[in-house]
């Protein structure tokens, strides 16, 4: 078992040195986003595949094992929705991208509201909400570990992870987290069907104890209901508003290579009836894992051979470290191109370098550690990072909105999302997300009325000049 898992992880550090093949020496742009040549498929793998982390592998089926209903239905809400969001937002957020030669979404902010202060707010949120991601891997990588090396001491095999993910960025920057997140998909899609068919086919020929979805799912409650509904909603436009998000978009060669990659993204969806039917078949068959998390993991060394667990840990370990690479190369360039602006691109990738690796002992010792703080910034990451979404529509449609209404919306939208947090009021179970995006709206348009901008241009207006000009200089 061992031995499989360790082969996987070197075939993965060999796909990363063949994926900068023509590319030994990039600059800044190819390093954080490949210069913006992804075609459909490598854009599909990465963006559509890295949806799918660690959380879906241990997280999900360990959320039905212990009676998750309501787990179950936001989940499924906000995979389903979050595709065409991306389909028919991601290819707007190119094209400004391109207009403005972005390689961040901090970038595109400070350079269409021309605000400094405006960069450094979505710079600074950024990093503060990203920082548990990386946490949030370990943690599912110490789980892998536990059923692989039990008797090894879990600090010294995530150091070797974390060296690995350090290695993948190191060598090709997001061109090697594309190419091992092909890698990573073809092994969790693979895992998955298999241990959810065997534990199919050895429940049919166990039957003792079965488990109905009646029996284990009780009639959630009005306020469960809307919380599920708002986060589900929430979550899907928030999805847009993810750097690593538009880090991603930014590395397809085109518009329609984003909406090529999510015409197919349902079909990552197979996966969750069988992660369920697992999660059902070993609480049936009376399979205790030590936590609700490690139930896939557990049925898969009940059921299969030791050699066969070695590659469904792979998997599993793989769509946490792709996941983590990506969240480095969105938070080496906040940093180093956000942060401190008067980098030259070689210093950019020397010093996000450095970012990252503090970044990742960082989530390292966080995960050793469970620091309280780094939980309760996972639970807020997407009602923080949806804040910035009034701002892409302002950009994009209204072009007397100011900075300022921007960084006073954000401000006192979080204000208010933290206060409401603290005092534990529950807006009879509406997500607090939304009443914070609310919040947001009314402030950002109160202030643009009273002091409007003055001379700006909307960029979808100017987007279409551009392609208008084109056509008209390309005619004979």
């Amino acid at each position: 078992m061992l031995a499989v898992f360790i082969a996987v992880m070197a075939l993965s550090l060999g796909i990363a040195l063949w994926s900068r093949r023509g590319h030994s020496n990039p600059d800044a742009r190819e390093f954080f986003v490949a210069s913006g040549q992804f075609g459909p498929i490598l854009f599909f793998f990465l963006s559509v595949g890295e949806t799918y982390s660690i959380a879906s592998m241990l997280g999900f089926p360990g959320g039905v094992y212990a009676g998750g209903e309501g787990f179950v239905l936001w989940f499924f809400g906000y995979i389903l929705i979050a595709a065409p969001c991306i389909y028919f937002v991601g290819p707007w957020i190119w094209r400004a991208g391109a207009l403005y030669g972005s390689a961040t979404i901090p970038d595109f902010f400070r350079d269409h509201f021309e605000s400094r202060g405006l960069e450094i707010l979505i710079t600074l949120s950024s990093i503060i909400l990203l920082v548990p991601i990386g946490t949030m891997q370990f943690l599912g990588l110490k789980l892998v570990f536990t059923g692989l090396a039990p008797e090894a001491r879990s600090i010294f095999l995530t150091s070797l992870a974390g060296l690995l993910t350090f290695a993948y960025v190191v060598i090709a920057g997001l061109r090697a987290s594309a190419f091992v997140a092909v890698l990573k998909d073809i092994l969790m899609m693979a895992s998955i069907l298999l241990v959810g068919f065997v534990a199919l086919a050895a429940w049919n020929a166990e039957p003792s104890m079965p488990v109905s979805l009646a029996e284990t799912m009780s009639e959630p409650t009005r306020p469960d209901l809307v919380f599920a509904i708002s986060t589900i909603v929430l979550q899907a436009v928030g999805f847009c508003m993810i750097p690593q998000n538009w880090a991603f978009i930014f590395s397809a060669n085109s518009p329609r290579a984003i909406q090529r990659a999510q015409i197919v993204a349902p079909i990552y969806m197979l996966m969750f009836p069988l992660l369920m039917m697992v999660a059902y078949y070993a609480k049936g068959q009376g399979i205790v894992p030590p936590e609700p998390d490690f139930v896939f993991l557990s049925t898969a060394i009940a059921l299969l051979p030791d050699w066969v667990v070695g590659l469904v840990m792979a998997a599993v370990a793989l769509s946490g470290l792709v996941i983590l690479s990506s969240v480095c190369l969105a938070i080496g360039p906040l940093i180093t191109r956000n942060l401190v602006p008067s980098l030259d691109g070689t210093a950019q990738q020397r010093w996000s370098k450095v970012v990252i690796a503090a970044f990742l002992i960082f989530s390292l010792v966080g995960a050793e550690t469970s620091v309280q703080l780094i939980a309760t910034l996972n639970n807020v990451f997407y009602f923080g990072i949806v804040q910035t979404l009034p701002g892409l529509v302002a950009a994009m449609l209204f072009p007397r909105v100011p900075a300022r209404a921007l960084i006073a919306g954000i401000l006192v939208a979080d204000g208010a999302m933290l206060a409401v947090k603290a005092a534990g009021w529950t807006f009879g179970g509406l997500n607090v997300g939304v009443i914070g995006l609310a919040i947001n709206v009314a402030v950002l348009a109160l202030v643009t009325l009273a002091a409007p901008r003055i001379g700006a241009r909307a960029v979808i207006p100017l987007l279409r000049e551009a392609h208008t000009g084109r056509a008209s200089s390309s005619t004979p």
